[in-house]
């Protein structure tokens, strides 16, 4: 069953492909200016986002993606503006808006969006911090998934941008214990990962690290159960590792970190790879922790909760056109 709504003549720009409140929209500008770029709520292309609940095929309430108009005609001042996902679409964060150019459109855009940073969509400073699984915290892991998108086209009913990953995630998970731990097992807390010594070149892509740094502090997902199989994730710079180098520490309350050294996926293999996965099996002794197998792949669903592949990772929409509403006597009839 259709569920008809009407909508005021004057607000005719605000017309989506979707219902939304008249909080959604931030600027009177934006509400009544017949060009401007509108996002329409829907993912048409499985997305592979890094998250942490959900099932990671829908993004979170309070992402934020800049998106520009780089056409030769864009509008200055109306050719860039950063989007915040509300749970149900995207809408502008205050007051700034795109609007279309004439002929062709191009368009530009990257995630994470965040205040205060220098990132775009030809560089990327990798958190040093990514130990919370909250998204309102500022060491949000999820802040470490660099993404782009890229489309062209003429102004018409709708663009489409897919978003692809551009680092690699990185989990490493307990598969078993030691005798010593028998009784009693260890209590982690957030690991240490080294950053790659070799760093693989992203085209068009600048990719460094905070302050320099050569280790991330990862997220810690506890296994509450009696076995303890805790993980431990990071997001990290493709490249490759020196043979004796520290892959990571499995850090110990009150106690001296586990040490997990490199194996020959991390140096021989092609080592870490632009939007791709590793999980990494690992059996925590005395002193530290082995290596038993690695399983590489697209970005996928282990210790995550994530769906899908590494280069179709989003699609929406922008819309800026009412073809196909039915007229009224006062306004226009949009159907959900």
């Amino acid at each position: 069953m259709k569920i008809a709504k009407y909508i005021p003549a004057a607000a005719l720009a605000l017309v989506l492909a979707g219902c939304q409140s008249e909080d959604d929209f931030m600027s009177s500008g934006y509400a009544n200016d017949p060009m401007a770029v509108h996002i329409r709520a829907g993912i048409e292309a499985l997305q592979t986002r890094v998250n942490t609940a959900g099932a990671g095929d829908a993004w979170e309430d309070g992402d934020m993606i800049s998106v520009a108009n780089t056409s030769t005609g864009a509008v200055q001042g109306k050719d860039k503006a950063v989007y915040k996902y509300n749970g149900s679409t995207w809408v502008p964060e205050g007051a700034d808006y795109m609007v279309w150019a004439d002929d062709v459109n191009t368009f530009e855009a990257y995630y994470p969006a965040v205040d205060g940073k220098t990132n775009s969509y030809t560089q990327f400073e990798l958190p040093a911090d990514q130990s919370s699984s909250n998204p309102t915290e500022t060491n949000y892991i999820g802040r470490a998934d660099y993404m782009t998108a890229a489309a062209s086209q003429s102004k018409s009913d709708a663009l489409n941008l897919t978003f692809k990953h551009h680092l690699a995630k990185v989990t490493v998970k307990i598969s078993g214990y030691g005798d010593q731990y028998e009784t009693v097992k260890p209590t982690f807390q957030a690991p240490t990962f080294t950053v790659p010594t070799t760093k693989t070149p992203v085209p068009g892509k600048r990719l460094t690290v905070a302050g320099n740094g050569t280790t991330v502090t990862g997220l810690f997902s506890e296994d509450a159960s009696t076995e303890a199989k805790h993980s431990f994730t990071a997001v990290l710079l493709p490249g490759k590792y020196a043979a004796d180098d520290t892959f990571v520490q499995l850090n110990i309350q009150g106690g001296t970190p586990l040490t997990v050294q490199v194996n020959g996926q991390l140096t021989t293999n092609g080592g870490l790879v632009s939007g791709k996965a590793y999980t990494f099996n690992v059996t925590v002794g005395k002193n530290g922790a082995t290596i038993n197998s690695v399983t590489v792949g697209d970005w996928g669903t282990d210790g995550w909760t994530e769906n899908g592949t590494a280069d179709a990772a989003l699609s929406f929409s922008i819309h800026t056109s009412t073809d196909g509403l039915a007229t009224d006597s006062d306004g226009y009839i949009l159907a959900d």
